[in-house]
C-alpha cells in the first residue's frame, strides 16, 4: 500500500511540474508575438521578393520574357492537360483574361509534365486565346518552385509576386487578386 501511495505522489509533482513548464513555455511564445513565424524560413511571399525571370518558347511561335512585362500585372498560370481541376478553371481564367486584358493584365498560360501536342490540343479544346507555352525543361516550374497543377501565380508591375494561389481558381478569388494589382 505505501508504494502505491509514493507512486501517487510522484505522478502528482511529476505531472505539477511538467503543467508548470507547459505554462511557462506556453507564455514565452505568447509574448514573442507570432512564434511559429518566426521559426519558419521566410517564402517569397513573406519577403515579397521579385519572380524568376524567363523565357518561354510559346505555341504560336513567338517567345516570352517576364522582364519584357515590366511596368503590367501578369497572371502565370501553370498548367496540364491530364489535370482535372485544369479543365475545370480553364473556361474562367479565359473570361477573365479577356475581360482583363483590356486593363492591361497580362496572361500566361505554362503546361508543365505534359506533351506539346498535347498541351496545344487541350488549350485548342478550351478556347484558350492568350499567351502559352509548355516549358520543356521544367526549369520554369523549378525557379518559382511549383509543386503542383494548377498553381496560379498573380505579379505586380514591379515584378513581385505577390499572390500564389495552389489549386483550382474561381472568378471570385481571380478578380479579386488582379484589382490587388491594377
Amino acid at each position: 500500500m505505501m508504494t502505491k501511495t509514493r507512486s501517487y505522489k510522484l505522478f502528482l509533482v511529476v505531472s505539477a511540474a511538467g503543467l508548470l513548464l507547459a505554462i511557462a513555455l506556453a507564455a514565452l511564445l505568447l509574448t514573442r508575438g507570432d512564434a511559429t513565424r518566426d521559426f519558419l524560413p521566410k517564402t517569397s511571399i513573406d519577403t515579397k521578393e521579385p519572380a524568376p525571370d524567363f523565357s518561354l518558347e510559346l505555341f504560336d511561335g513567338s517567345s516570352f520574357r517576364l522582364s519584357d512585362y515590366k511596368g503590367k500585372p501578369v497572371l502565370i498560370n501553370f498548367f496540364a492537360s491530364w489535370c482535372v481541376p485544369c479543365k475545370e478553371e480553364i473556361p474562367v481564367l479565359e473570361k477573365i483574361g479577356r475581360e482583363y486584358k483590356s486593363k492591361g493584365v497580362v496572361f500566361l498560360a505554362i503546361a508543365v509534365n505534359d506533351s506539346d501536342e498535347k498541351a496545344r490540343a487541350f488549350l485548342h479544346e478550351h478556347g484558350l486565346s492568350f499567351h502559352a507555352g509548355l516549358d520543356k525543361t521544367g526549369s520554369i516550374q523549378e525557379a518559382f518552385g511549383l509543386y503542383g497543377v494548377p498553381t496560379t501565380f498573380f505579379i505586380t508591375k514591379d515584378g513581385v509576386t505577390n499572390y500564389i494561389h495552389a489549386g483550382g481558381v474561381t472568378e471570385v478569388l481571380l478578380r479579386h487578386e488582379l484589382d490587388k494589382l491594377l
